[in-house]
Formats: structure tokens, sequence, C-alpha cells
């Protein structure tokens, strides 16, 4: 499963250090600038915004590979962003769960009205993104077969939005300073890029194809999270 980790074990020790690093700025941000010196806050926050900020430039990467597929050689950058943003994931949602519920798991669905209660989108996104980092790997090419490994891969673009809709709408306020601009900039990027190359597979009239389909229904659920989120910022 780890074979190709072990081949390249210089790149994956040197990407482990710069997203320590990257995450050790982002609590430092929050804990000195944002967060008024709450460290259980800091913690939430800088597990959050690493991980979203990361699987984000995953996206970005495979987004500029369709553009320049040259660059598709660093398909590994691709991969290790992915992977390391969803276990910076992982902590986020530990560290809500014990700082911010006190360990009990069970406060997470007070309301299971997910506009209501924008937890749940997180959870949701949590869920489809375990999935999609646990074939993430040579080992589950091999045995899922490269169709199947892909369709699962494809849950990510599900799993983004949710994300997208949790962290854009649960506290919007959390998002106006620099570690959150960078993580909106990102978001805003991979958006765009998506839609641009969903626009050009439908005008190439391919619209029976798996990716016009996904693109479309990805489509229908931005726009139903603005209609019912948008309220959240004039409250």
């Amino acid at each position: 499963m780890f074979e190709g980790a072990f081949k390249n074990w210089k790149f994956v020790l040197k990407f482990l250090l710069f997203s320590f690093v990257f995450w050790l700025l982002q609590f430092s941000y929050h804990y000195y600038f944002v967060s008024g010196g709450l460290i259980e806050l800091s913690f939430i926050r800088s597990f959050a915004f690493s991980g979203a900020t990361f699987i984000g430039l995953s996206l970005l990467s495979s987004i500029l590979f369709k553009f320049k597929p040259v660059l598709a050689r660093h398909w590994d950058i691709r991969r290790s962003l992915g992977v390391t943003g969803f276990i910076f994931i992982i902590f986020h949602f530990f560290s809500v769960v014990i700082l911010g519920f006190k360990g009990d798991a069970r406060q997470i669905f007070f309301s299971l009205n997910p506009f209501n209660n924008l937890i749940l989108f997180g959870l949701l996104a949590f869920l489809i993104f375990l999935i999609v980092f646990l074939s993430s790997n040579d080992f589950a090419v091999k045995k899922l077969g490269y169709k199947k490994w892909k369709a699962i891969q494809r849950l990510v673009y599900f799993a983004y939005w949710a994300a997208v809709t949790h962290f854009a709408l649960i506290n919007p306020s959390a998002l106006m300073n620099l570690s959150g601009l960078l993580l909106i900039l990102v978001a805003v990027l991979v958006l765009l890029g998506e839609l641009y190359w969903f626009l050009k597979t439908a005008s190439q009239k391919n619209f029976r194809s798996i990716g016009t389909l996904i693109g479309a229904v990805i489509i229908a659920l931005y726009l139903i999270s603005i209609y019912f989120g948008w309220p959240v910022y004039f409250q």
C-alpha cells in the first residue's frame, strides 16, 4: 500500500516537513492575531484552514494538469496535497469533538437541518473524503481496477462542495483574515477551473459523459447552497 511512498521517501519527508511548517504558521497566525490567544480555537481553525487549503490546492493542480498536460508528471504533489489535507481534516474533526464538544460527539447532531446545523456539511465532507483518502494509493488502484477507482475518486467533487458550504457559511467572519482569504482564493480558483472545464466539455456536445453529468449535479448543489445559505450573511 505504501510502496510508492517508500520509493520516493525523500520527497515524502520534505513534503511532510513543508506541511508541518504550513500548519505551524497557520496555528501561530490564528493564535496571535485571530483567535485572541485561545489555544483550543487556534487548534480547531488551523487544522481546518490547513486541510481545506491543501485539498483545494490538490484539486487546483488537477485543473492545471488539464491546461498543461506536461505538468501531470508532478502527480505525486497532487496526491500528497490531497492526502495531507485530509490528515489535517482528521485532526480538525477530533479537535472539534474533543475541544469544542468536550468529547460528546452527540452534540454534533443538535439539529438535523443542515442549514441550521452547518456542521453536518462538514461531517458529510469528512465521510466522503475518508472514502477517497482510503483509496488514494497504488494498492487500491490495483485491487479495484482503474474504472472503479476513478469513480471513487470523483466523489471528491461532492466532498469539496460540502466542505465549501461548511466553511463559507458556518462563520463568515472567521474568513476575514489572511488565512481565510487564502482559502477563499484557492476555492474560487478551483470552482472557476471546474466550471471552465464543465462548459468546455458541454460545448463539445458530450452531454452523456459521466463527467458532464457530475458537473451538472455539482453546479446544482452549489446553487442550492447559495440559495439557502445566502441569508447567513445578512443575519
